[in-house]
């Protein structure tokens, strides 16, 4: 049986304080505690310990162990050269030593990357870095010891007595080093953390109860990875569309321009379409008439408003005293409505629309053209290069509705500027006022210009800028629309576009090429979801809206009965300075149309039963039927036999369009980059994607990625298209 042993340890002794003299604890049985003995350096000595410290000691704030990444490949290139010296000089001893040299430069060169393998380089704190680039990138690590191999070799071989023979050598080296550092640098960024982040230390822990939008924000957004470090959100309430509160920004760090530049990393942490996050200015209140610049108002859409149709009904118009808007349609957060400035005191505005196809450009000028039809003051002309196509519902309806008719185009230009002088006049002579309020008797004339970019030339641009400064106050405004933004789309002149934008600025979705000119507007529409309707407006709230939109027959149900009530004739000075500046043709508008169209449809039934048609005369205006675009002899309706017509006897411009240049077309779609990667690609055919790269970053002084979005555009829209193997890019056939 085991015993139990008693504790035979002496008794603790009451701690003696080492403050006593020696001969005093010899008395007491306790020996002497001597002090560690300690060196302090001084003078040159304690500058070679500094030295030393820093070299192989450095801190944890230090500036080398901070950077140790940055640093790591000079420390490579640096043992590479003493190899390189040490082995040249041991090659110069006889032919033998330089054999042995290369041959166990090749060997050390494989058993690197064995060794760089292993699980203890990636433990070591000298190889660690290698190691683990040698797992991230495993084919640029071997061509990086590939190389320190081959130089080494060449060191060897050559053999350089002589400094400039070393220079030479680590010329090469340092260029090779800088070019596949490069790599190595780019994966290991200069880490950058806020101030205010350090500051605030450690992650707390999720507070209970924290929404799911404020634990991604913080755990994805927010925290010193994230695109917005320091960043918080706070005061969330759940909303029928979503989430909303309050962004903190950290002061002096970030402004609402770099959130908006981060949103596309924001919107993948938060889940969500880049055009569901909203991020506003705090709106001033009486309370708090200067809001922190520094805390923004933030919603997250969720509920999918994007998706949903906005009906067009009701009273399109928001009448303020002398102001009147049209509604185009509430904001995604159901916050308001965009609005588009029809008339404010003394002046009339038009505007510019832009809007690829299957924007719904067509829809908003549908409710653009309701609303200003229910001001009752207001006469409405279209102008449009698809026949009415674009929009049959307002070609049927306006006051002096124009298909692809470049002559009379230019005729009532004209007869606007003759307006608009006549009106100025009146103003000065007459009513003594300097602007322009719209009644009844005396109406607003708005233009609508459908693919204003094949309307607008360099024969009529001054005209049409004319128009656009001097009519605001004579009651004369024009509204632009087009697929394509830019100065290519206003014939090169900047006045028009100037004047065009003053009043509003509505962007659908464009092409990423098109989108950097939208000056106007901060937001990018590019990045609008592919959703009919949604646009961005340059004045009201920088959040996207959906336009307003009804189906064919509710819409024309809707004009007609904004049409009644509304002035169908112009005031006389106006009516009468219109015909005289186009030549008699305003007053005779109805009669010809109703002729044009008798006569086209004489035509067509001539062809169908085989006939020659009856030829035209001189004094008919060219006629473009709705719907009849860009027609050639490649599309023409079966029924109709090419061999009968003629540009005498259809009247319709078949054979002009058939013998044009259909590149002339495709140009004047597009522009910029894109533009010139056409150019390219219908002078030589078939061109490799380095040579369009070159010509078109030469011819535009772009970078290589314009150039690139460029092309994606071009191959999305099916214009261009990649040759099998590799073998360059052409246009679709």
């Amino acid at each position: 049986m085991a015993r139990k042993t008693k504790n035979n340890a002496p008794p603790a002794t009451a701690p003696v304080p080492a403050s006593l003299p020696p001969e005093v604890l010899a008395a007491l049985g306790r020996p002497a505690q001597e002090a560690p003995r300690t060196f302090k350096t001084e003078g040159a000595g304690a500058i070679v310990a500094a030295g030393w410290k820093a070299a192989f000691h450095p801190g944890e704030n230090s500036l080398r162990r901070h950077m140790a990444a940055q640093f790591y490949p000079w420390k490579v290139g640096g043992a590479l050269l003493g190899a390189g010296l040490l082995a040249s000089h041991a090659a110069q001893v006889s032919g033998t030593h330089a054999l042995v040299a290369a041959l166990a430069t090749g060997v050390g060169s494989f058993a690197a990357l064995r060794v760089l393998r292993s699980l203890k380089a990636r433990q070591h704190r000298a190889t660690k870095l290698a190691a683990e680039w040698a797992e991230v990138d495993p084919a640029h690590a071997r061509v990086c010891v590939a190389a320190a191999g081959v130089w080494l070799v060449a060191v060897i071989l050559i053999q350089p007595a002589s400094l400039p023979a070393w220079w030479w050598s680590g010329l090469v080296g340092l260029l090779a080093l800088l070019a596949l550092g490069s790599r190595f640098w780019a994966h290991h960024r200069v880490p950058r953390v806020l101030a205010a982040a350090q500051a605030a230390g450690p992650t707390p822990p999720p507070p209970p109860g924290e929404h799911a939008i404020a634990r991604k924000w913080r755990t994805r957004v927010g925290n010193t990875s994230g695109s917005l470090p320091g960043t918080k959100i706070a005061d969330l309430v759940d909303e029928a569309y979503g989430v909303r509160g309050k962004l903190h920004l950290v002061p002096g760090r970030q402004t609402i321009t770099s959130v908006r530049a981060a949103l596309g990393y924001v919107a993948t942490a938060l889940g969500v379409a880049e055009a569901d996050v909203l991020v506003e200015h705090v709106e001033p209140t009486e309370d708090e008439p200067k809001p922190d610049s520094s805390i923004l108002d933030i919603k997250v859409i969720t509920s999918g408003l994007l998706m949903a149709k906005v009906p067009l009904e009701g009273d399109r118009l928001v009448v303020d005293g002398a102001d009147v808007s049209v509604r185009l349609g509430p904001y995604v957060d159901g916050d308001g409505e965009a609005l588009w400035r029809l008339y404010t005191a003394d002046s009339i505005w038009g505007g510019f629309v832009a809007g690829s196809t299957g924007s719904g450009k067509s829809g908003l000028l549908d409710g653009l053209a309701v609303g200003i039809w229910q001001t009752k003051t207001t006469i409405l002309l279209y102008l449009d290069p698809k026949n009415g196509g674009s929009s049959p519902r307002i070609f049927d309806r306006a006051h002096w509705a124009v298909g692809k008719d470049p002559k009379t185009w230019d005729t009532i230009l004209d007869g606007l500027v003759e307006v608009v002088e006549m009106r100025g006049l009146e103003n000065s002579a007459r009513l003594k006022t300097s602007g322009f309020a719209p009644t009844f008797e005396r109406p607003g004339i708005v233009v609508i210009v459908d693919e204003c970019h094949s309307v607008i030339n360099a024969q009529n641009v001054e005209r049409w800028a004319k128009v656009g400064r001097e009519g605001r106050a004579a009651g004369v405004q024009v509204v632009y629309a087009s697929q394509i933004y830019g100065l290519a789309t206003f014939a090169g002149d900047d006045a028009v576009r100037s004047s065009a934008t003053a009043g509003n600025t509505v962007a659908l979705r464009v092409s990423r090429n098109q989108s950097s000119m939208i000056a106007e507007i901060p937001l990018d529409p590019s990045t609008l979801p592919k959703v009919t309707g949604v646009g961005l407006v340059d004045s009201g709230r920088e959040v996207p809206f959906k336009a307003a939109w009804a189906p064919t027959d509710v819409t024309a149900a809707l004009m007609d009965q904004a049409m009644e009530g509304a002035p169908t004739e112009l005031d006389p000075l106006a009516a009468g300075a219109f015909d005289n500046g186009t030549g008699g043709l305003y007053s005779r508008r109805a009669e010809i149309a109703e002729q044009q169209i008798a006569n086209a449809e004489e035509r067509l039934r001539a062809c169908e039963a085989g006939r020659t048609p009856a030829r035209r005369t001189a004094a008919d205006t060219e006629v473009a039927l709705p719907n009849i675009t860009e027609l050639t002899l490649d599309n023409l309706p079966t029924s109709i036999d090419p061999a009968l017509l003629s540009d005498a006897d259809l009247g319709l411009g078949i054979l002009a369009a058939a013998n044009r240049d259909p590149n002339e077309v495709l140009l004047a779609t597009w522009s910029g980059a894109a533009r010139r990667v056409l150019e390219v690609l219908i002078e030589r055919g078939a061109v490799k994607r380095g040579e369009i790269e070159k010509y078109v970053m030469d011819a535009e002084e772009c970078a290589r990625a314009t150039v690139s979005r460029a092309m994606d555009d071009l191959a999305e829209a099916a214009v261009i298209e990649p040759l099998p193997r590799r073998g360059g890019w052409q246009l679709t056939t």
